[in-house]
């Protein structure tokens, strides 16, 4: 699931953006999950990092006409440096001032459904590539919480799991499909039956080989179009 957060205080703009994220859920095979504020203060009370990308509306109606949809960004940008911002505008000049609190993108209103679906799927892209998550590796000796973004790789091995990251590797009984489902949002494909890999660290393809953290991995035939097509993607900084 992917949480997205809504601030427009036009009803019908915010029916019509949760409209069209539902739509292009369905269309890329993501659950995308909409919340939608009217105002600005319902909004920043009891703010929390859950959400993936915020869609503001710059033209917020506001007492004071300097408070808007920019000066929101920058409450948010104070305890949230990571979130995605896309805004929404009757004016193109304005989303210029995004630059000052690094927004992603802008989409002019009246909001075309080609336009919008273009630019969400590069955000989302941009979010699911570079997005990382900790999670516990049960070891022999204990546990250890590994962070996704120091892993290279995962790799099946009888009925161990093996995570080869960039300090060591850990072992851990289970089971590849059981890890897949819980990094299925995470930037990980495989290329064979025994290997998950986190394609942030894909340094080169050699025929049937991908290197990843300096191992040579074999890519299997019947995955390779599939893997290929992930690679680029990811290069890419979009999805499908």
């Amino acid at each position: 699931m992917i949480k997205i957060a809504v601030v427009d205080d036009d009803l019908n703009e915010q029916q019509k953006l949760s409209d069209m994220f539902t739509r292009l859920g369905g269309e890329i095979g993501i659950d995308l999950t909409v919340v939608t504020f009217s105002d600005r203060d319902s909004f920043l009370f009891g703010y929390d990092k859950s959400y993936a990308m915020l869609c503001l509306d710059i033209e917020l109606n506001t007492e004071d006409d300097s408070d808007n949809g920019i000066e929101l960004a920058k409450k948010i940008r104070q305890v949230d440096s990571d979130v995605i911002i896309i805004f929404i505008t009757n004016l193109a000049q304005m989303a210029i001032k995004g630059y000052e609190v690094r927004a992603f993108d802008f989409i002019v209103k009246p909001v075309n459904y080609g336009d919008f679906a273009m630019k969400m799927r590069n955000a989302l892209g941009f979010y699911q590539g570079h997005r990382s998550e900790s999670f516990k590796v049960q070891t022999e000796h204990g546990f250890v919480m590994i962070s996704s973004d120091d892993l290279y790789y995962i790799e099946v091995n009888g009925h161990y799991i093996y995570y080869h990251t960039t300090n060591q590797v850990y072992k851990q009984k289970g089971t590849l499909k059981e890890i897949e489902v819980k990094i299925s949002e995470l930037p990980f494909k495989r290329c064979n039956n025994c290997y998950l890999i986190n394609l942030k660290y894909v340094s080169g393809v050699d025929k049937d080989d991908v290197i990843v953290g300096g191992d040579r991995l074999k890519i299997s035939r019947p995955k390779k179009r599939e893997f290929l097509q992930a690679i680029a993607e990811y290069m890419g900084g979009k999805i499908l």
